[in-house]
């Protein structure tokens, strides 16, 4: 029988380092939606704990009237499609591997926006415009 069809372990004599070992941990004072708070919660690696001492945790917004921290942006390309984003901090973008960083250009472009502005955005395949079409407050993930 072929190699291809027998059941041995593919990582045999190699010792694969924990998925935490990639993580990006703050070691300084860093912003934190909610959201991201209750997610990073459950984490069993203790680097994450020790940073979520160090985080400034955002409190969540009922009813958003501009583009914040932890706020889901709706927006309506040029070719209408819709698209949601929920805008985090740099520090959360790297611990979570999620959401919209308001460091980069298209956090930065949303920052601040409310219902029915348009906002250009310089994204890798070029400039493009952004018709903001709602906010939403995000659920917070259960425990």
């Amino acid at each position: 029988m072929s190699k291809a069809f027998t059941k041995e372990d593919d990582d045999a004599g190699f010792a694969k380092p924990p998925s935490s070992t990639m993580l990006a941990v703050p070691t300084g004072p860093f912003r934190l939606t909610a959201f991201g708070a209750a997610k990073l919660r459950r984490s069993d690696d203790e680097r994450v704990r020790e940073a979520l001492a160090l985080a400034e945790i955002v409190p969540p917004i009922d009813a958003p009237d501009r583009a914040l921290l932890g706020v889901v942006v709706r927006v309506r390309d040029e070719q209408e499609h819709e698209h949601e984003y929920r805008l985090v901090s740099a520090a959360e973008r790297a611990l979570l591997g999620e959401g919209c960083s308001v460091d980069g250009p298209l956090g930065r472009a949303l920052l601040g926006a409310r219902v029915g502005d348009t906002r250009e955005v310089a994204l890798p395949r070029g400039r493009t415009e952004l018709e903001v079409v709602a906010l939403v407050a995000p659920e917070t993930p259960p425990p």
